[in-house]
């Protein structure tokens, strides 16, 4: 029933968090979901909406192939191209990428260097991936795109130049409304639940993305615990005043509404199921359980999917998909053949919930004990006193201190590579890492830019970082106390 819940879920199209589509997708994942689980809830949340209307990309009198990338603002303006950034005033610049995320990065130097708008290109398969301007990684509301941006096929890209008109017609709705569906399974036991989790927004058609690991939802089953099996709107856009944190508001806000968090025993989260190998991810005090089953296995946490959401709010958690997924966020992301690699895999993906789910589990809390002692090193001396208390406290049998442990997690976007990682103690992280490049953005707290390559600069720079590496060490020690109090 995989292949068959897919198809029937991609027959709906492209669904865009807030949309009429996703009114339409929602009774179907109901109707799929009805048959396996013993209850249902639809919970309703507020959404940002974009569309794109009508887009013309015109050039010497050549109408080319192409998609406004989200947020971008109606627009209607003909100029010049270039394809340099200092030379980018009052002109259309075009780029080409090596990877999609670092539309995030120039599209920044973009704003800065006064382009009319962005053109970007990667391949010959039409991408969506949303724009941001502001202080990266920030929850807090932001900027709207102050330029529009632009994805032609790499094909076309050589067409772009000279002089280009660009007329957009784009739609923003901050108030629409989007959708999570939540099916339960009950259980004895439940005091122990477990979330698996997907999501259902995507662009285009979005089966390896989205709507494989939603037609999953139903194969999984447990003699154990309560299952909730979930299926979020929100998670590729959504989240209101442009915030730039843009990926997962939707199982942000489920579980800022949820009053039973401490009822939810782990995470496990499905996402981007392809031809590529498969890949779990998870936090320390995990992985025993998944290397019983599996051995590609990462402790890293996946900073882009919904797992992260519960990672930050103290929630064990295990993402489980493929390496990679060659057709992200783009047109082609359609599967053709219900016996193809990609349905192997997501049939294996689901052997491997079940038998996670059907097994008794537990923190491993001397795992993560001895993974926050291997950080002692990279954190200041001040603190280190408080985190060796802290890390001999998981030897108890109180579970919160290994639950409050996870809230620390966090990510640093560095703009020389156009990556983003997730560390523990990420403020400090992200600090160290910011004396030695020239721009990094911290999850919720700053964005730092070495402007000039001057050593008088860069020496008074770096007092600038031990300040606040000062600061947020004072934060870091009270929040580990307000933790220790509990053992006093």
């Amino acid at each position: 029933m995989i292949f068959e819940n897919l198809k029937a879920l991609s027959s709906y199209g492209e669904i865009i968090a807030g949309s009429k589509s996703e009114e339409k997708i929602k009774n179907k994942i109901k109707e799929i979901l009805e048959e396996s689980v013993d209850e249902i809830r639809i919970i309703p949340i507020r959404v940002l909406y974009w569309n794109q209307k009508d887009l013309l990309i015109e050039c010497d009198g050549n109408k080319i192939e192409g998609v406004a990338l989200p947020y971008s603002l109606p627009f209607d303006i003909e100029a010049k191209i270039t394809d340099k950034i200092d030379n980018c005033n009052n002109k259309f610049i075009k780029i080409k990428l090596q990877k999609l995320n670092e539309i995030d990065k120039y599209y920044i130097q973009a704003v800065e260097h006064d382009c009319l708008g962005v053109i970007f290109s990667l391949d010959n398969e039409i991408r969506k991936y949303i724009i941001k301007y502001g202080e990266l990684l920030s929850y807090k509301p932001s900027y709207p795109p102050p330029i529009p941006a632009f994805y032609v096929k790499l094909d076309d890209f050589s067409k772009i130049h000279e002089k280009c008109r660009i007329l957009l017609q784009s739609e923003i709705n901050p108030y629409a409304v989007g959708y999570i569906i939540e099916g339960i399974k009950n259980s004895k036991n439940e005091n122990k639940k477990i979330h698996v989790t997907a999501h259902h927004d995507h662009w285009f058609k979005g089966e390896r993305q989205s709507l494989l690991p939603v037609s999953l939802l139903p194969e999984i089953r447990s003699n154990i615990y309560e299952i909730h099996l979930i299926s979020f709107t929100a998670e590729n856009s959504g989240a209101p005043s442009f915030s730039t944190f843009s990926w997962s508001y939707g199982s942000r806000t489920f579980l800022q509404k949820n009053i039973n968090n401490d009822q939810i025993f782990i995470n496990i989260n499905i996402d981007k199921i392809s031809e590529e190998n498969i890949i779990i991810k998870t936090v320390p005090g995990l992985s025993q359980i998944v290397k019983k089953i599996y051995g590609n296995i990462s402790i890293e946490p996946e900073i882009f999917t919904a797992n992260y959401s519960y990672i930050k709010n103290g929630i064990p958690s295990i993402n489980i998909g493929s390496i990679e997924n060659p057709h992200c966020h783009s047109d082609y992301d359609e599967i053709s053949n219900e016996n193809s690699k990609v349905i192997v895999n997501a049939k294996e993906i689901g052997n491997l919930i079940n038998k996670i789910v059907n097994n008794s589990i537990e923190y491993n809390t001397h795992e993560m004990r001895e993974y926050v002692k291997n950080l002692l090193k990279t954190l200041p001396p001040t603190i280190r006193s408080y985190v060796i208390n802290l890390s001999d406290k998981l030897g108890s049998e109180n579970s919160d201190v290994y639950r409050n442990i996870l809230k620390f997690y966090g990510g640093i976007f560095t703009f020389d590579n156009s990556s983003t990682s997730v560390y523990l103690f990420h403020k400090l992280k992200g600090l160290d890492y910011a004396k030695d490049s020239k721009r990094i953005c911290i999850e919720d707290f700053i964005c730092l830019n070495n402007l000039k390559d001057d050593e008088n600069y860069k020496r008074y720079y770096i007092y600038f970082i031990n300040e606040l590496k000062e600061t947020i060490t004072a934060e870091y020690i009270n929040d580990i106390y307000s933790i220790l109090k509990k053992f006093f």
